[in-house]
């Protein structure tokens, strides 16, 4: 780094030695507790098998006095482990064929609850939420995450690398709930077909979380460093003779679609195809912690459309999955704690043709689940080529079939060691495989309230026409505490040939350092305070003979939170960048060979997300390259009632270099109407002035029950009429569909 950095190194360094020693003094009575167990794990009640089920609809049944009761919960956030501010009742009930969980959640301000969400699946973040978290196989590494806001609306997610949570995955499950004189009561029913579950174990792992919006205050049955994960869940005890009849999930659809191309020409002449696809998904458990998955004819029509995004650098974009079939049990598939490049395996590469075009998935069989200590995965797909949507000039690929296998086995108290092999090109018919082994290290138990993280992971590939260089690995340490200080190491080697067909790698031939250190110091009760946080991350990226490729050193400095959940913070970033070949960054602007550095500067500020209203600001300036930047993100929530709900987000960029000056926008707008929790439009608006087009997404769902669904979903895309070379201004139509898609899960 050059001279610049001297002078915020010393304000940073600064600031973490003056949180460090305001600490010791004013941290010393927060999580003392939990040297006296309250993590926990040694929390256990006996659970209570009934006759006669209660019925989920939001009233508490007579049935309920007979449950086991648990209620000596403490808060998580603001000060873990102290007395929370309100009284919360939770009882636990099953039979043959369900989980029964309801909370009588009490509250000395009924008119503070927020909840604003009446649509089914959609974020919950913003309301007032009860959780139960799950581990059937009481093994302190997996496990499932079922939450209800006061108006019963459901969201689900599945733990992955212990420590995180993939909601994107959905389950069946029943809930209701409603306004009560005392605050608000929530009901759920977990059936046993919908979870993976050990038979010839009597007790689960279990915890219970609850968010109190208005006051932006976590309580929890269990803890550790101020997170409710696998690894410090208590336990419920005495199930027995636990049912899943056949085990057999059949979801038979249909979708008929109409599509209209036009032409951008006057010569060129509109198109129109109207389609008919049945589909059926098919989930069957061997036994009840091994299930098997079928699909054919695929149908992700009525997958969220994904959110488009500003393109100013040399790397792919990196898109999340979201279909539904790929997300059934994801988390075993994991790897090495590897979030984006270097993945051996993404399942959204499949599918996805050379070019970006969209490919059919004429059948698919996945099998997974945990045989004792080992976690067992494994994916095959067949993907049609694509044939009839190649443009001209563009690569023709034959159909092709995929495989993923995965196996990984317990170790230790809550590590993994375990492998991975991938074979066949979603974007080729050049052959490829990968085998790759890793080992993910986690101790949550070890002293002082401190969490330890460790991963080493090796993977190699085979591609025709590339010999030699095709490999990859990498290691990391990281202690992700969320008091006092947390730093994380890490490193990692691709070679130039290393090529994961299934995967996801963005960056080839280079070594790469990071080294992130950071400070959160808690205040105590009575300060209007909650936080202040800063840290430093460091990156160094070379190329395999060791010359700098990139260099960066970002600093988040004095980032305070206030007991409403509003922040502010500053940064200062300085970046190096070795271009070796020249960078086509805009439509006739190309930044040539050279040695940049060059920095930057701004300021964040958000608002507690349980408002009305709530707002996200981030402004930057500085250099770029060889010129400047400046950059505007704006997020507003709009969220007046429980009926309607609007977010816009708007993100400019101002570039302004020697070889030329441009502007990026970024538009995104999405409104959530319900009519009712049954009935919900969606509608997702996105332009970008990169592609100078503007998209529509618009759905209309009737959801109700969980696993029957109904859509009417809507696409159109305009182009920008001065792309098009014409003189007058606007946009022209260059697409639209309609589709109707229908489906319903039948359980045996």
């Amino acid at each position: 780094m050059k001279n610049s950095l001297t002078l915020p190194l010393l304000v940073a360094t600064v600031l973490l030695g003056f949180c460090g020693l305001s600490a010791a003094q004013d941290n010393s009575g927060i999580g003392t507790q939990a040297s006296q167990n309250q993590s926990g794990q040694n929390k256990v009640f006996q659970m209570v098998r009934t006759v006669t089920p209660p019925i989920i609809d939001g009233v508490m049944d007579a049935i309920w006095s007979t449950a086991a009761i648990v209620d000596d919960l403490h808060q998580l956030d603001p000060i873990e482990y102290a007395e929370p501010s309100e009284k919360t009742v939770i009882r636990a009930l099953y039979d043959d064929n369900f989980l029964y969980i309801s909370a009588m959640m009490y509250h000395s301000d009924p008119d503070i609850i927020v909840a604003n969400k009446l649509i089914q699946g959609v974020d919950l973040q913003s309301d007032d939420r009860l959780r139960i978290h799950i581990n059937p196989f009481n093994d302190g590494r997996n496990g499932y995450l079922f939450q209800i806001n006061p108006n019963g609306m459901r969201s689900e997610s599945i733990s992955e690398n212990i420590r995180s949570l993939n909601w994107d995955w959905t389950g069946i499950w029943n809930s209701g709930a409603q306004f009560t004189d005392y605050g608000w009561f929530g009901e759920i029913a977990i059936p046993f077909k919908t979870i993976s579950f050990d038979p010839n174990s009597s007790s689960w792992g279990i915890s219970f979380s609850r968010i109190i919006k208005g006051k932006s205050e976590n309580i929890a049955w269990t803890s550790y460093n101020r997170s409710t994960n696998p690894s410090n869940f208590g336990t419920a005890a005495g199930f027995t003779d636990l049912k899943q009849g056949l085990g057999l999930d059949l979801i038979p659809g249909v979708s008929i679609s109409e599509s209209r191309a036009y032409g951008l020409d006057p010569n060129e002449p509109d198109s129109s195809e109207t389609n008919f696809e049945p589909t059926l998904d098919a989930f069957y458990k061997f036994t009840p912690n091994l299930t098997g998955a079928l699909t054919f004819n695929s149908d992700f029509s009525s997958t969220n459309v994904d959110s488009r995004q500003v393109q100013l650098t040399r790397f792919n974009l990196f898109f999340p999955e979201q279909r539904r079939f790929f997300l059934q049990e994801a988390d075993i598939f994991e790897f090495g704690g590897l979030d984006r490049n270097a993945r051996p395996f993404f399942s959204r590469r499949i599918g996805i043709g050379p070019g970006g075009q969209q490919l059919d998935i004429d059948a698919g069989g996945k099998l997974t689940g945990r045989v004792g200590r080992w976690n067992v995965g494994a994916l095959a797909v067949k993907q049609s080529g694509n044939a009839g949507l190649v443009p001209e000039g563009g690569q023709l690929i034959d159909d092709s079939e995929l495989f993923v296998g995965r196996v990984s086995a317990n170790v230790l108290e809550q590590s993994t060691i375990g492998a991975i092999a991938t074979y066949g090109n979603p974007t080729s018919d050049q052959d490829n495989s990968l085998v790759g082994v890793d080992f993910n290290y986690l101790n949550t138990q070890s002293f002082d309230n401190v969490t330890i993280v460790g991963q080493a992971w090796y993977q190699q590939t085979d591609t025709d026409g590339l010999a030699g260089n095709d490999s990859a690995w990498g290691v990391r340490l990281l202690s992700p505490n969320q008091v006092g200080f947390k730093a994380r190491i890490q490193y990692t080697e691709i070679e130039e040939n290393f090529f994961p067909a299934l995967g996801f790698v963005n960056r080839t031939g280079i070594k790469q350092s990071e080294l992130t250190v950071g400070h959160t110091k808690r205040f105590r009760g009575g300060s209007r305070l909650r936080s202040i946080e800063n840290f430093i991350a460091g990156v160094r990226v070379t190329d395999s003979q060791g010359n700098l490729e990139s260099e960066s050193l970002k600093f988040s400095l004095a980032k305070v939170e206030n007991q409403f959940g509003d922040n502010v913070f500053l940064l200062y970033n300085d970046f190096r960048e070795v271009l070796t070949r020249p960078f086509d960054i805009a439509d006739g602007i190309i930044i040539p060979v050279g040695d940049y550095n060059y920095q930057s500067y701004g300021a964040e500020v958000s608002t507690g997300n349980q408002r009305q209203w709530s707002l996200t600001l981030h402004l930057e300036d500085g250099g770029f390259f060889s010129g400047d930047r400046k950059t505007v993100n704006i997020a507003l929530s709009w969220r007046p009632n429980k009926y309607f709900a609007a977010e816009l987000e708007y993100e400019y960029n101002d570039i302004d270099l020697p070889q030329g000056e441009f502007e990026t926008q970024l538009l995104r707008l999405r409104t959530d109407i319900a009519f009712n929790p049954e009935w919900a439009w969606i509608t997702t608006a996105q332009y970008d002035n990169q592609s100078d087009s503007l998209g529509i997404n618009s759905r209309l769902q009737w959801i109700p029950r969980a696993g029957s669904e109904f859509y009417i979903i809507y696409n159109g895309g305009w182009l920008d009429r001065g792309e098009l070379d014409r003189e007058e201004t606007g946009f022209s139509q260059i697409g639209q569909s309609a589709t109707v898609k229908i489906a319903h899960t039948f359980r045996f």
